[in-house]
C-alpha cells in the first residue's frame, strides 16, 4: 500500500516527505495506522547522526496507533484494537532476556541498529524499489507502519485517552517513571536532582513528586522551564546558565549532596554537575543519550573513596507487556500530567521545524505528530 513518511536520507538534513510502499504484515506481525508519534530527543540524535543509525530510514518511535491488519499466528491484537508501539522488541532468548532484562535484549539489537524488524527485513520501499530502514522497530514518522506483535502494547478499553498523550507511554513516562521508581527505588524524603526539563525529565520529576521525594531540584539550561517543571512537581528549579547548581544543591542538603541525581538530556557537562552534586553513597542515573564520540571527564577517585555510582539505564528498566499497561490506568486518572507534557500538536511537514527548535532549546513539553 502506499503511504507518507518522513526520511532520513543524510544526516544533519531535513526530512524527506516521501510516498513509500508498505508491504503488508507477516507472521507475528501487525499493520498500524498511526494516530500520533511524538518527536524525541533520540529522533534528535538519529537525525544529526549523533547516535549509530543506518539510512535511509524513518523516524519516530513514541507512537500511537490503530491495528489494521494482523498476519499469522496473531493472537494478542486484533483489527480495530489501539495500541502503543515498543521501541524495543525483546527475543526472549538471549542472556539479557532471560535475566528478566529484556530492555537491552542482545538478541535483536543488531536488527535494531540496523533499521530492520526482527526477521532482518524492512517493509518500506521507495518510488525506486530501493529499501527504506524502520528506525527502532516502529518508523512513526509515517502514516502506517508494521510492528512485531510482541512491540504492539493493547491499550485496555476503559482508557480513554487521546492517541497524543497514549503515544507517551512509548518513551518519555516509562523511561521517566523507570528512572525514578525501578532503579532509584525513590520513596518519601529521597533528595533528587533531575538535569534536562524535556519529557523525560519532567516525568521523572513528576514521579519524584509522586513518590514524595524532597527536595526535588530541576535543572536545566533555559530558564523558560522553570514554570512547567514545577508544575510538574520539582520543589527547586537551577537555571543552570545562570548559577551553577552545585552549591545551590548542597545549601538545600545541609552541605551533604543529592541521593540520586537523573540526567536526562544526554550532556557531559550536565552529568560532571550531577555528579558533583551527589552525596557520598548516592548514584548518578543517565538516561540522556550523549554523542557516541563525546567523553564525559568525571573523577572516578571519588567513585572509590565516597562509595559513589554511575548507572546508565534504557527504557527505564521497563518490562514493556507488563508495565505499559500498569502505567496506563495510572496515566488515565490525570495524575500524571500528560495532558500538560503535550504542548504543541504538529504534522509530519513541521518535522523541520520541530527538529531546529529542540536544537535551540526551545521545546517545552513534547511536540507530538497528530496523524489525520
Amino acid at each position: 500500500m502506499k503511504v507518507k513518511a518522513a526520511v532520513l536520507r543524510k544526516f544533519g538534513a531535513p526530512l524527506s516527505i516521501e510516498e513509500l510502499e508498505l508491504a503488508g504484515p507477516r507472521a507475528h506481525e501487525v499493520q498500524i495506522k498511526l494516530l500520533a508519534c511524538g518527536f524525541c530527543h533520540s529522533d534528535l540524535h538519529c537525525q544529526e547522526g549523533t547516535v549509530p543509525s543506518s539510512i535511509p530510514t524513518i523516524p519516530g518511535h513514541e507512537a500511537c496507533g490503530i491495528v489494521e491488519e494482523v498476519g499469522e499466528r496473531v493472537t494478542k491484537v486484533k483489527p480495530g484494537d489501539l495500541v502503543i508501539g515498543c521501541w524495543m522488541i525483546p527475543c526472549g532468548t538471549c542472556f539479557q532476556c532471560l535475566r528478566g532484562r529484556p530492555n537491552i535484549c542482545e538478541g535483536n539489537m543488531p536488527f535494531f541498529l540496523a533499521g530492520n524488524l526482527p526477521d532482518g527485513t524492512s517493509r518500506f520501499t521507495d518510488r525506486d524499489g530501493q529499501r527504506v530502514g524502520m528506525s527502532n522497530f516502529v518508523a512513526g514518522f509515517a502514516t502506517h507502519t508494521i510492528l512485531p506483535e510482541a512491540g504492539a502494547i493493547r491499550v485496555p478499553d476503559q482508557v480513554k485517552l487521546p492517541p497524543e498523550q497514549l503515544c507517551q507511554l512509548g518513551c518519555s513516562v516509562v523511561t521517566g517513571w523507570g528512572s525514578v521508581v525501578k532503579i532509584a527505588n525513590a520513596c518519601e524524603g529521597t533528595s533528587i536532582g533531575i538535569w534536562g526539563c524535556g519529557a523525560i525529565g519532567l516525568n521523572a520529576i513528576r514521579f519524584a513528586a509522586l513518590r514524595h521525594c524532597n527536595p526535588i531540584v530541576a535543572v536545566d539550561i533555559e530558564g523558560s522551564k522553570r514554570a512547567i517543571a514545577m508544575e510538574f512537581g520539582a520543589t527547586h528549579f537551577v537555571n543552570s546558565s545562570r548559577e551553577d547548581p552545585i552549591p545551590v544543591i548542597h545549601g538545600l542538603t545541609g552541605n551533604r549532596g543529592l541521593e540520586y541525581a537523573i540526567e536526562a538530556v544526554g550532556d557531559p557537562g550536565a552529568q560532571v554537575q550531577a555528579w558533583w552534586a551527589l552525596r557520598a553513597g548516592a548514584s548518578l542515573i543517565c538516561t540522556g543519550i550523549t554523542p557516541a564520540e563525546s567523553a564525559t571527564p568525571i573523577p572516578m577517585c571519588y567513585g572509590s573513596l565516597q562509595g559513589k555510582s554511575i548507572r546508565g539505564t534504557l527504557y527505564g528498566e521497563a518490562h514493556p507487556t507488563e508495565d505499559l499497561p500498569n502505567l496506563m490506568e495510572i496515566m488515565s486518572t490525570g495524575i500524571l500530567k500528560t495532558d500538560k507534557l503535550v504542548t504543541r500538536l504538529i504534522s509530519l511537514e513541521d518535522l523541520e521545524e520541530a527538529r531546529q527548535a529542540m536544537k535551540a532549546r526551545k521545546i517545552i513539553g513534547r511536540w507530538v505528530i497528530k496523524f489525520d
